[in-house]
């Protein structure tokens, strides 16, 4: 037998000279079609998968702060010594590969090092979920990830499950997309051995820690995460019940929405928040016309200041949004959808109208509560509602660590920190949520990042171009920068993030001055 055929049943190796993986650093060595990203530190070199696990980022294009590896591009962190999971989006920790060192190489071998068996110990039996989105999901995996072997029901309305929403208002809409291509996984119940019930929740009594649904059933648990999300907000213009009016929070929107992009022609999108410019960028790559309505003349003004506003207005244009400024009248149109008026006599013809008005959170039927003026559930720094009872996502009134101030905030990727955190009490976990705010949006082609949370700032510290899109912003409030916005400037903005979740961001003045925040990692 010739000794090719003596080596086929081997692990495929990769070879990468050490002098190619600068200390403290990491590099990609590849062999055929096969990757992997070597990290070399005091500790010596490992070697894990190349690619996140999330939506199949280069790692290799990663920043690496403290003992931490954050995803170019939706910053999932990742623990360098061993590779676990720190941050979502990713909801899997990095595979990894055995190494060794031969001569001046060091060597990765192919074959999947066994992720550490672990054993949760813990009174819970059932684990009561309400909602089925990014908390909900966060949660459960976080729960089988640290060994939970008990129950889990996970109860919501929606017939899918769970889905990234992050994806609908962007490529998603750009050409007809099949829904399955959303899914967090093929099969999530089965794969995490969740009791999955479809169905409407009309009461959730925290004090009970029972769920009554729209059929009568009565459910109960050990511990219950009520994160039941938001609605979309559909103002009451008349017209609105019109063919062709629709709103984009759900997979099912979305798929309704690609469906009438497929025969419309005209687009008016009522609303310029994230929702409706995603939306406007991707029915505009996919060739129809878009007119964005809204009340402000500067997008994101009040959110990013007027330069950083503009700035993506100016894009959006020259990409073929039209803007208009002013306020709905009526959605005109006989059976289906024709225009959108204006207060001001201005007819927008229209085939298909898009309100992006907003969301609110869906606490209704959380009984024994007062919402906040946010229309939030006030819970404490470590998201209890009462006894085993926790609060998650955008319905969660918290303390936020980074700005002081108690926030709603509807980001994706929060809800899973949020997740994250009420599974690990679950588990006996204690201590305060401090997970810094994170939200990407995919402008077009361009990728904005926004990291912390600035209410009502006071002023922002800019570097670089907003004209160019290629900037980070600072946003100073009370004497401390607690957030950032950034395009094209992904070192710095990933030092910020790290340095904010540990509350080691420097003053106003010394990031004035020019301080490298990379190097305070």
């Amino acid at each position: 037998m010739d000794q090719e055929h003596l080596d086929s049943g081997k692990p495929r190796e990769i070879r990468l000279a050490l002098d190619a993986i600068p200390l403290g650093g990491k590099a990609e060595g590849k062999a055929g079609d096969d990757a992997v990203l070597f990290v070399r530190d005091a500790d010596g070199v490992r070697a894990f998968q190349a690619k996140c696990p999330h939506l199949g980022a280069p790692l290799t294009k990663g920043e690496i702060c403290g003992g931490r590896l954050y995803c170019p591009w939706h910053k999932a962190a990742f623990a360098l010594a061993d590779g676990s999971l720190e941050e979502p989006p990713a909801l899997d920790a990095l595979t990894r590969y055995p190494v060794r060192i031969e001569g001046g190489e060091a060597v990765a071998t192919l074959a999947p090092e066994p992720a550490p068996a672990r054993h949760a110990r813990t009174p819970l039996g059932q684990v009561l979920i309400v909602g089925t989105g990014a908390a909900a999901a966060a949660c459960i995996t976080t729960l089988r990830r640290e060994g939970f072997a008990g129950a889990i029901t996970m109860v919501g309305r929606e017939g899918h499950p769970p889905y990234d929403r992050t994806k609908l208002s962007k490529q998603f809409l750009a050409k007809p997309t099949p829904a399955e291509k959303t899914l967090l996984e093929p099969d999530f119940s089965a794969a995490h051995q969740v009791e999955r019930i479809e169905a409407e929740a009309v009461r959730i009594d925290p004090a009970r820690l029972s769920v009554t649904l729209a059929d009568g059933r009565v459910l109960t648990g050990d511990a219950l995460l009520i994160a039941t999300g938001s609605r979309a907000v559909v103002p009451d213009f008349d017209g609105r019940d019109l063919d062709g009016v629709m709103t984009l929070r759900s997979l099912d929107d979305a798929v309704r929405l690609s469906a009438a992009a497929e025969q419309a022609k005209r687009v008016v999108v009522i609303g310029a928040g994230f929702i409706g410019l995603e939306a406007a960028a991707f029915l505009t790559k996919r060739g129809l016309s878009v007119t964005v309505l809204a009340r402000e003349e500067i997008p994101f003004a009040k959110r990013f200041g007027e330069a950083v506003g503009a700035a993506l207005k100016r894009y959006h244009a020259g990409n073929g949004v039209t803007f208009v400024t002013g306020k709905v009248a009526r959605i005109a149109g006989t059976g289906s959808v024709e225009a959108v008026e204006t207060a001001d006599g201005t007819r927008l013809p229209a085939d298909l109208v898009l309100i992006g008005a907003g969301a609110a959170p869906e606490t209704g039927i959380v009984a024994g509560v007062e919402p906040d003026e946010t229309g939030g559930l006030p819970v404490g720094a470590d998201l209890k509602l009462a006894d085993n009872v926790w609060i998650a996502g955008d319905i969660a009134a918290f303390p936020e660590r980074g700005s002081g101030v108690t926030a709603r905030i509807e980001h994706w990727r929060l809800a899973q920190q949020h997740g994250t955190h009420v599974a690990r009490a679950m588990l006996g976990a204690s201590g305060a949520f401090a997970g810094a705010p994170f939200f990407w949006s995919n402008q077009g082609d361009k990728r904005l990042d926004y990291g912390g949370y600035a209410p009502d700032f006071d002023r922002i510290i800019l570097q670089g171009d907003p004209a160019a899109l290629d900037f980070i912003a600072y946003y100073v409030r009370q004497d401390r920068a607690v957030a950032a916005c950034s395009i094209g400037r992904n070192p710095a903005f990933t030092a910020f993030l790290h340095l904010l979740g540990e509350g080691r961001v420097p003053s106003p003045e010394a990031i004035e001055s020019g301080a490298d925040l990379t190097a305070l990692v």
